[in-house]
């Protein structure tokens, strides 16, 4: 039978699922749970869930996108939780950055090995010293390899220090990192592959190799006037920055191309460059279109950028060899019907910009130039490696991928997801030959510590829930930020963090529901104030959606087909209610099981626990 509702019935996963936060992280970090700890005060264990299953837990908490919060459920009633900022709250007091030791943190990591390393295993090597190389080192290292790091720069660090300085201290991920290599992993540094050491080298030397050199090209420039002096791409313009200490002359009116997260580093960083009097910003796209982190634009707007909306770039101008503006069109459209990017001009609406110099952010590239020619056949368009996104496997033997060389240049989080796959994937290689492949992705041969417990709530979300709004940390004022590069964010009180954690939504706790006790009598419908629950007839019931028709004969003693539609059936499902319950709405208050008069609904915690036994 069709009817208007297709429901799941609850399974593990469908529980899992419901910790949204924790679903979306690429690394499986339980938000919700260290949000909990922080609103009980419970520092050390907010701290320990955050680090488990990220090595750069104190990095996350200055700069990760958090893809977390995007998926929160309190973003269904009215805004996300302070997921990230919370994450810094707890950094602060136990991450590397704030012990004498940073070696001290890896007690807390979760993933598979033992804390501080064994180098009695085969040797690996990883081509890159960026987020995904250092974290594939981080659990290579815990699992007895002898890794180590080729890195063509003096440290490493990779793109981390190309982060504003103003966003991310160089201090603490250079403490994390330093707790990563305290584990008896080397370093190479100065040691470009393919020049100082070729890919053959390697893999006569090693027992298995991970490509991981991140994507620090810069898209070329497509337009005419392109080699005129004071124009330049984004991650070269940072590079003298944050690295040389150096900045490229821009002048005083700088223009900026793109709309980007790069984007809005490239802008700010710009602001705050002695002598730059305005920066004005060229997109192609509305303020509602654009990629950026709306974050990101807002403080970029309050240090004084000017955005110049729906322009596209048509060339460069300038005379004497030198950029003196940006010649630009008006954009009709950024992406067609099938919202993939395809922009359309009115060719006859243009105008110039006047300005010193222009920085393009419009997207980086990737040198895998030092992959051999027997090798050649792994290396996609733009660089890309070809490999399984489950595994990070190339289909050479021995041979592995992680990070931006994988999936193009994306958020660090999902540059240490993709170290953590391959370290395991090279484990799994090690042991019997050959990676073994799941559905889900890969399963590691090793025992494994799982996540520590979220908190039970102290007490369920009714006191306050709507009157405490999502707040923001405090940022430095935007005439002084302007000014100079220290820290534009600052640290939440333990006041506020309380109050911010004490928002979130308790997702691990869920009401079950007991049809045997049920007298329908509604009081948890009418009582719900956020409508999740519903009260329907069978018939409105969806009885061909999975394993709903075979528990619902069970149930009711009647034989249900799919388009079942004879008279007695429909008479008897009709007469039979089902309870609804939609997850993404519920507040997990508890008030329908403190209404029910029959004990049918139970306020229930779900802890869930992934382990895996040595084979």
């Amino acid at each position: 039978m069709k009817g208007k509702y297709k429901l799941h019935i609850p399974d593990y996963q469908y529980y899992a699922d419901q910790v949204a936060c924790r679903k979306a992280c690429p690394v499986g970090t339980d938000a919700g749970g260290y949000v909990q700890a922080i609103a009980q005060g419970k520092y050390e264990k907010a701290y320990a869930i955050a680090r488990g299953p990220n090595p750069f837990a104190s990095v996350c908490g200055w700069v990760c996108n958090a893809p977390c919060e995007t998926a929160c459920t309190r973003g269904n009633i009215d805004q996300p939780v302070t997921i990230r900022a919370l994450k810094r709250f707890v950094t602060e007091k136990f991450g590397a950055e704030a012990v004498s030791d940073p070696a001290s943190t890896l007690r807390y990591s979760t993933a598979a090995g033992v804390p501080y390393g064994r180098a009695t295993g085969a040797k690996v090597a990883v081509i890159g010293g960026g987020p995904a190389g250092l974290t594939a080192a981080h659990d290579l290292a815990r699992l007895g390899y002898r890794v180590t790091i080729f890195e063509s720069q003096h440290r490493l660090g990779g793109l981390f220090y190309l982060v504003p300085e103003y966003r991310l201290p160089r201090a603490l991920f250079e403490a994390e990192i330093a707790a990563i290599m305290s584990m008896g992993i080397e370093a190479r540094l100065n040691t470009k592959v393919g020049t100082d050491v070729t890919m053959e080298d390697l893999r006569k030397d090693f027992s298995a190799v991970i490509l991981a050199s991140g994507a620090w090209g810069s898209r070329q420039i497509p337009f005419e006037g392109r080699d005129l002096e004071g124009v330049y791409s984004a991650l070269p313009f940072l590079i003298s920055v944050y690295q040389h200490h150096n900045p490229v002359p821009i002048g005083s009116h700088p223009i900026v191309v793109g709309a980007g997260n790069v984007a809005m580093d490239v802008i700010r960083t710009a602001i705050r460059v002695p002598g730059v009097e305005k920066v004005k910003v060229v997109t192609l796209e509305t303020w509602d279109e654009m990629p950026a982190d709306d974050l990101e634009v807002e403080d970029a707007l309050h240090e004084g950028a000017e955005f110049m909306i729906r322009l596209g770039t048509k060339r460069i101008v300038g005379s004497n060899g030198r950029m003196e503006g940006l010649e630009v069109k008006k954009v009709l459209s950024v992406f067609d019907d099938q919202g993939r990017f395809a922009p359309t001009f009115d060719e006859g609406s243009v105008s110039v910009i006047p300005g010193t110099s222009v920085l393009f952010a419009i997207g980086q590239t990737i040198d895998t130039s030092y992959v051999s020619e027997d090798m050649e056949g792994i290396v996609g368009r733009n660089g890309i490696i070809r490999a399984n996104i489950h595994t990070m496997d190339t289909g050479i033997p021995g041979v592995f991928a992680a990070g931006d060389i994988v999936t193009g240049p994306r958020i660090f989080i999902d540059a240490i997801a993709g170290g953590q796959i391959a370290a395991q994937s090279v484990h799994a290689y090690l042991s019997k030959g050959e990676v073994e492949k799941t559905q889900s992705g890969v399963s590691t041969p090793v025992s494994h510590r799982p996540n520590p417990s979220p908190i039970w709530p102290e007490e369920f979300n009714t006191k306050g829930y709507y009157t405490i709004e999502r707040k923001n940390p405090d940022l430095l004022h935007p005439d002084f930020r302007r000014t100079n590069f220290e820290l534009a964010e600052m640290s939440m009180t333990e006041e506020e963090a309380r109050s911010q954690a004490s928002r979130c939504l308790t997702c691990h706790v869920n009401p079950i529901f007991e049809g045997e006790k049920c007298v329908l009598c509604g009081g948890c419908v009418d009582v719900c104030p956020e409508y999740a629950l519903k009260m329907v007839p069978l018939t409105d019931v969806d009885l061909d959606h999975g394993k709903t028709a075979p528990l619902l004969e069970s149930f009711t003693g009647v034989e249900i087909h799919p388009g079942h539609l004879e008279t007695p059936v429909v008479q008897t499902l009709s007469m039979s209610t089902a309870m609804i319950w939609d997850g993404m709405r519920c507040i997990r208050c508890g008030l329908c099981a403190k209404r029910c008069p029959t004990g049918a609904i139970a306020m229930e915690h779900l802890e869930i626990k992934e382990e895996v036994t040595l084979q």
